[in-house]
């Protein structure tokens, strides 16, 4: 029978072989259960990884790594475009992954970690899917989760804070005359929406504005999905609505076609915002508002995080940026009150 291979000891453990890797080179230095089965199985195949070919090996690679979910999403698109001439003005390389479900980033996250990156970035999938394990990676290298639902308390987290993204918002609106206000939320189904839902309630009811239940309602991000429900709320009888906030840049521009069918104007009878200042939003009709994620700050403080990480007193860190309001011409009338500093005019 042959000598062991690594592909060995990763089957008996019952893990990949980049962690038998980073195990067995000390790169990896949580001992748990993970650790305890690679070496009990490496010291039951008598495999031996092959020191002096590790030691050849540079400490650096001069790699960061950044685990996407799906590179046509606005979000993740502009994070690969921020960061990848800071890390190249840097000396580095940029390497992406794609994965578009927990099971997958943990494959890609286990795939640059056998490449030796010395950083690395992970913008979890948005759904509400079984989420992705990365205190399993906390002292194999220094890693920063971006947006989404906080998933360790042992992991940096860098994204937008959501709470004053809404209180922008529905500042925004009221400051141009919208006294009601509806909502176009997505699904509940993580901690991320149900802090917009919970601000949006508490908001809306300390700035006097009103909103009723029917008011709300919770899908996709789709255009299909803002149409349909902007024709069920703006179409049936009784008190409507004279502002709308969408989940997206998408929603938006469903809703604006759905008014658009039954007569509405926008902004003179309805006033819109979106989310997420997409290329749509700017080439819509009429122009959409829309809030801009700080994707500049978050992709500056991703890579001081994982630069810092290797420190010894380093601490993980937890950072909520602002969004900036664009405002364009679905919420363009006269504006009540003082001026809104928070918002700048774009077209």
């Amino acid at each position: 029978m042959g000598a062991a291979s690594i592909t060995d000891v990763a089957v008996k453990a019952n893990v990949s072989k980049a962690t038998v890797s980073r195990v067995l080179s000390g790169r990896r230095n949580k001992e748990d259960d993970i650790a305890r089965r690679v070496r009990q199985a490496a010291e039951q195949l008598n495999y031996q990884a092959n020191a002096a070919a590790s030691a050849l090996r540079s400490d650096t690679t001069n790699i960061i790594g950044l685990v996407i979910h799906d590179p046509l999403d606005p979000f993740c698109a502009r994070m690969v475009a921020e960061l990848e001439p800071m890390v190249s003005d840097d000396g580095k390389q940029l390497l992406i992954g794609v994965g578009a479900d927990a099971a997958t980033q943990a494959e890609r996250i286990d795939a640059m970690l056998a490449r030796r990156v010395d950083g690395l970035a992970v913008i979890p999938p948005s759904d509400a899917g079984e989420p992705l394990p990365l205190d399993d990676y906390v002292g194999d290298v220094p890693l920063v989760q971006i947006s989404g639902h906080s998933l360790s308390l042992h992991t940096n987290w860098v994204g937008v804070d959501e709470s004053a993204a809404m209180k922008l918002v529905l500042s925004h609106l009221a400051a141009h005359n919208s006294t009601s206000v509806a909502f176009l939320s997505r699904a509940v189904d993580s901690s991320d929406a149900a802090q917009l839902l919970g601000t949006f309630q508490n908001s809306v009811s300390m700035m006097t504005m009103m909103t009723e239940p029917g008011w709300t309602t919770f899908g996709d991000g789709t255009a299909e999905r803002g149409y349909r429900d902007a024709m069920e709320l703006f179409g049936r009888r009784g008190p409507r609505p004279n502002g709308l906030i969408c989940a997206s840049d998408d929603v938006a521009i469903g809703a604006m076609m759905a008014l658009a069918r039954l007569g509405l104007d926008v902004p003179g009878d309805v006033k819109i915002i979106g989310s997420g200042d997409t290329p749509a939003a700017g080439t819509s009709w009429p122009t959409l508002t829309s809030i801009r994620p700080p994707c500049h700050l978050i992709a500056h403080e991703t890579l001081r995080l994982i630069d810092v990480s290797g420190s010894k007193h380093w601490l993980p860190a937890h950072v909520a940026f602002p969004p900036q309001l664009v405002q364009r011409e679905s919420t363009s009338s006269p504006r009540l009150g003082s001026s809104d500093m928070t918002a700048f005019n774009e077209g």
